[in-house]
C-alpha cells in the first residue's frame, strides 16, 4: 500500500515514487513525501476537536517525523513506501490521541487526561521514533512529565500545552557523557 490517500485516485492517475524519471531520487522522494503529508493534513479527524494554534505544533512535529524519514530512505522504492505507511499510520494514532486529550481537555477529569496521556504513551512506537529504545526514552519522559501537564489542562491556552506536549514527545537526549567532557 502507498501513502495515497487511503488509496484512493482520481481520473488522472497522480505520480508515484516508481513513476519519476528513474535517476531524480530526490523528485521521486518529494512526491511521495508530499502523498504521506496529504493523509496527515488532509484528515480533520486528527484535529476536529483543536484550534489551529493548538493543532499547528503538533502538526509542524508529525510532517518534520515523516521528511527525516523520507531523507534518510536509501531509495524511495516499495520497500520504503511501506516503511512510510507504518509511520504515517502511527503518526495518526498520535495525532488523533493529542486531539483527543488536548481538544478535549475541558471535558475530562484530571484521571481522563492522566488516562488520555498514558494512551498517548502507548501509540509512541519504535516506527516514530526509528528504534525501539528512543520510543521507551519518550514513554518515559511523558509518564514522568504526567503530573505536571495534567495539573496545566485547564489552561486557557492550549496551544501552550499542546508545544509542551511535544517537546516532551521529542526532547532531544543530552549528550553522553564522553561529548560533554571534551566540549567543556
Amino acid at each position: 500500500m502507498d501513502c495515497s490517500r487511503d488509496g484512493i485516485s482520481g481520473s488522472t492517475p497522480e505520480p508515484t515514487a516508481d513513476s519519476a524519471v528513474p535517476g531524480d531520487t530526490e523528485e521521486a522522494r518529494a512526491i511521495l513525501e508530499q502523498r504521506c503529508a496529504e493523509r496527515l493534513l488532509d484528515d480533520e479527524t486528527l484535529r476536529a476537536d483543536l484550534t489551529d494554534d493548538e493543532f499547528a505544533p503538533a502538526q509542524d512535529w508529525a510532517l518534520a517525523r515523516l521528511h527525516a524519514r523520507v531523507a534518510a530512505l536509501p531509495a524511495p522504492d516499495a520497500t520504503g513506501e511501506h516503511a512510510l505507511e507504518a509511520l504515517v499510520d502511527a503518526l495518526r494514532r498520535v495525532l488523533r490521541t493529542l486531539n483527543d486529550v488536548v481538544g478535549r481537555r475541558f471535558d475530562l477529569s484530571a484521571e481522563e487526561f492522566r488516562a488520555g496521556l498514558d494512551a498517548l504513551g502507548a501509540e509512541l512506537a519504535p516506527t516514530i521514533y526509528d528504534d525501539a529504545e528512543t520510543a521507551m526514552t519518550a514513554r518515559q519522559r511523558l509518564r514522568a512529565r504526567a503530573e505536571a501537564l495534567t495539573a496545566r489542562k485547564d489552561e486557557d491556552d492550549g496551544a501552550a500545552l499542546m508545544a509542551a506536549l511535544i517537546a516532551t514527545l521529542d526532547e532531544p537526549a543530552p549528550p553522553a557523557e564522553e561529548e560533554r567532557c571534551h566540549a567543556g
